[in-house]
């Protein structure tokens, strides 16, 4: 948000993807005059309302609503929006419908060219299969927004890296190497204290790992300076201008 106000103090701004609304709340501090709407299918949605963080909610998807909401915004965020879409450049085209000419276009997503993705491989955290079905590199976005007749005005790979790779890793492959404490039995279902016992070890396992992976967060917040130095900062930002119809 600080970033895009950079270019632009805009007077309404669509957060797409809102969920609970929590951007465009802290998002007020620093805009107090931009009137935030919200835009989700999600139920919270109606907790964000109610709570005023937002001035009007959108429930439904952007393709569906985007024709309602044609040319009425300045500013249009999606903040680790695209790669849960089943079509990001349908995402993108409803962007640009909703946004006025002259108007805004931010979007942070996991860089799936960063030296994290290649090191963690598939313990990489933003993979989050099956839920993230597309992972857009940095060229191919910058040149869809370009036939959109967007102008791109700003990347960043460094500010939107989230610390939280290792650590991640380390619980994922934890979770891979303790059996479920209520998985299927292979043979005859177990009595209840044979039950209990399972699940008893299972989180007893979890709590003695627990200094591990706590070790494992603090390195990944310690050493964020240097990783966004150094390639393997694990997402991007792209703010882009709206300059004409495509």
């Amino acid at each position: 948000m600080r970033a895009l106000s950079r270019f632009d103090e805009p007077e309404s701004w669509l957060d797409v993807g809102t969920g609970r609304a929590r951007f465009p709340a802290a998002a007020k501090d620093v805009l107090p005059y931009t009137a935030f709407d919200g835009l989700d299918s999600d139920p919270a949605l109606a907790e964000g309302a109610r709570r005023g963080r937002i001035e009007e909610a959108h429930r439904g998807r952007l393709t569906d609503l985007a024709g309602n909401l044609a040319g009425r915004y300045d500013a249009l965020s999606m903040i680790h929006y695209l790669q849960r879409r089943p079509d990001p450049r349908a995402e993108l085209r409803a962007a640009a419908t909703a946004l006025r000419p002259g108007g805004h276009l931010l979007i942070e997503a996991p860089d799936p060219e960063s030296r994290s993705a290649r090191l963690f491989g598939k313990w990489w955290a933003s993979y989050r299969q099956p839920r993230h079905a597309h992972f857009v590199p940095l060229v191919n976005l910058c040149r869809e927004l370009d036939e959109l007749g967007f102008t791109v005005v700003d990347v960043d790979r460094r500010a939107p890296h989230v610390p939280s790779d290792l650590g991640a890793a380390c619980a994922l492959l934890l979770n891979r190497l303790l059996p479920e404490a209520d998985a299927p039995w292979r043979a005859e279902p177990p009595s209840r204290s044979r039950l209990t016992l399972r699940r008893t070890a299972w989180w007893a396992a979890w709590w003695a790992a627990t200094p591990l992976l706590a070790l494992a967060y603090a390195a990944d917040v310690l050493l964020a300076p240097l990783l966004t130095r150094t390639g393997f900062a694990n997402a991007y930002r792209v703010i882009a201008r709206r300059e004409r119809d495509a």
